[in-house]
């Protein structure tokens, strides 16, 4: 009986050795797969990413065309910090932001946070601003420069429009650079 049992456990045996090296195999082969593809995806996008108008970005974005005539930003609210800053329909990011636009160029901003707010200059050359207290959600403010330069604004904030919204930390302190050059300096750099 011995012997006709031991047949069995070596057959039963092989076949399960053979069932794992088959299946290392295939793992080993969708795993290599997988990463060839994750490679593939990661190299599609980073070559869409656009590069013209940069968050919190560390070195100055190098282009050859002249920079673009408007930008749009929204202040949105976050639990912590209270607001931070959209740019050109991203995601909410960083409380400050650098954008490059062009001489005479605009810039949007939309008031989507839970309280008013008042868009300020700071530093920079004159810049036209329409509507800077933008007191309600939704209300927007206009800021045009119509000379080349480094212009700073931030915002002062009101009060909550409605209470019970509850945020953690300080509140960010938002800080918008907007680098203006002409379209001719641009082309010539």
């Amino acid at each position: 009986m011995e012997d006709q049992e031991t047949p069995r456990n070596t057959d039963q045996q092989e076949f399960d050795d053979q069932v794992n090296r088959i299946g290392g195999r295939i793992l080993k082969i969708l795993a290599g797969v997988g990463i060839v593809a994750a490679l593939i995806m990661s190299t599609i996008a980073l070559s869409t990413t656009n590069t013209t108008t940069t968050a919190r970005s560390t070195a100055p974005a190098v282009t050859a065309t002249a920079p673009p005539t408007s930008a749009r930003i929204a202040i949105v609210h976050v639990t912590h910090g209270c607001h931070t800053l959209a740019v050109n329909g991203a995601a909410p990011g960083m409380p400050s932001a650098t954008l490059h636009l062009t001489t005479g160029g605009m810039l949007n901003v939309q008031n989507s946070d839970v309280m008013p707010q008042r868009l300020v200059l700071v530093s920079g050359p004159h810049a036209q601003l329409a509507a800077a207290a933008m007191n309600h959600m939704g209300a927007t403010s206009t800021v045009t420069f119509p000379t080349a330069g480094t212009y700073t604004l931030t915002t002062k904030a009101g009060e909550d429009y409605s209470k019970g919204i509850v945020t953690t930390g300080n509140d960010n302190t938002l800080r918008i650079t907007v680098v203006v050059r002409s379209a001719a300096s641009a082309q010539n750099s």
